[in-house]
C-alpha cells in the first residue's frame, strides 16, 4: 500500500513537472547586416521567423504627434519572413519609418504558433537595434 502510494505521488510529481517544461525549441535571433541599401535577415533556424523591420523613433511618435502602434503580424500566408536556413535582402525603403539619413532600424522578429482556437498567436518574440551605414 505505501509503494502503491509513493509510486503514484511520484506519477504525479513527474506529470507536473512535464507540463511545466517547454518543448519548444529555442529560437536564434536572426543575424542582420547592413550593406548601405539594404538589410540581409539570416535565419539559422530550422522554422520560419517573421519579422518587421522599422525605424526606431518612428516607433514613438508619428509626424501627428500620435504612438505608433505596430501590431506583430499574424497571419503566416502573409507575413514577412525568413525562411528556415536561408536569408532575405530587405532594402531600406521597405524599413518603416525609414528616410535618408537614418542612423539606425530596429528588427522585431517571432515564431507563430497555432493556438487551440486555431488562429496563430505570435511567440518568442526578440527585437535588435542595429546601425546603418
Amino acid at each position: 500500500m505505501r509503494t502503491s502510494r509513493a509510486l503514484a505521488l511520484a506519477l504525479a510529481a513527474l506529470t507536473l513537472l512535464a507540463c511545466e517544461t517547454s518543448t519548444s525549441p529555442v529560437s536564434q535571433r536572426l543575424v542582420v547586416t547592413s550593406d548601405g541599401t539594404a538589410l540581409t535577415l539570416t535565419n539559422t533556424n530550422s522554422w520560419p521567423v517573421f519579422y518587421m523591420a522599422v525605424d526606431p523613433n518612428f516607433l514613438a511618435t508619428t509626424a501627428s504627434g500620435t504612438v505608433a502602434d505596430f501590431a506583430l503580424c499574424d497571419d503566416p500566408s502573409s507575413c514577412p519572413r525568413v525562411a528556415a536556413k536561408s536569408s532575405v535582402r530587405v532594402p531600406y525603403s521597405e524599413i518603416a519609418g525609414y528616410h535618408v539619413g537614418q542612423t539606425a532600424v530596429r528588427v522585431t522578429q517571432w515564431r507563430l504558433q497555432r493556438s487551440s482556437s486555431g488562429n496563430y498567436e505570435a511567440t518568442d518574440i526578440q527585437s535588435a537595434d542595429l546601425d546603418l551605414h
